[in-house]
């Protein structure tokens, strides 16, 4: 039985840093440059802050319309980051990447290589052999326990 495709809820995942034990949320880089959001300011008003408000941003977030959103809690430091925020976060559909191979990456613990909370939009299961989005019930329901609750590698 085939149900109307479900409204897709985000998918959250708590990322660790870069460099750290724990594994990261990747992306292959997209097609074509994504228009990158970011809160508690927008662009324009991070420009017009002074160095020592950009050196302690509170709960800044960075997001791209229609696939999602990273938000590092706490404070963090943007002071040299503004300029490079749109090459230092990729996005590309179902996927978030940060400090993408070839990028200077900080010490653990600084800028943005810190713990973060990922939501992605519209991350549905994929069917192993066509790679179509699967809406059914069943498929869903056990894409969300498995979401939830991921096996771990052997390495």
């Amino acid at each position: 039985r085939r149900l109307a495709a479900p409204t897709p809820t985000p998918a959250r995942a708590l990322v660790t840093p870069a460099g750290s034990r724990h594994g990261a949320v990747a992306a292959t880089s997209p097609a074509q440059p994504v228009a990158l959001q970011t809160k508690p300011y927008s662009r324009a008003e991070l420009e017009l802050l002074p160095p020592h408000a950009l050196g302690a941003v509170q709960d800044f977030e960075v997001g791209a319309p229609g696939i999602g959103s990273v938000l590092w809690a706490g404070c963090t430091d943007l002071r040299l980051l503004l300029h490079e925020l749109p090459r230092l976060v990729i996005f590309a559909p179902r996927a978030v990447e940060v400090y993408p191979d070839g990028c200077r990456k900080p010490a653990v613990g600084h800028e943005l290589n810190k713990r973060a909370m990922v939501s992605l939009l519209s991350v549905l299961p994929l069917h192993k052999r066509t790679g179509q989005a699967l809406t059914d019930e069943r498929s869903c329901a056990l894409f969300e326990v498995r979401r939830q609750h991921p096996r771990r590698r052997r390495a």
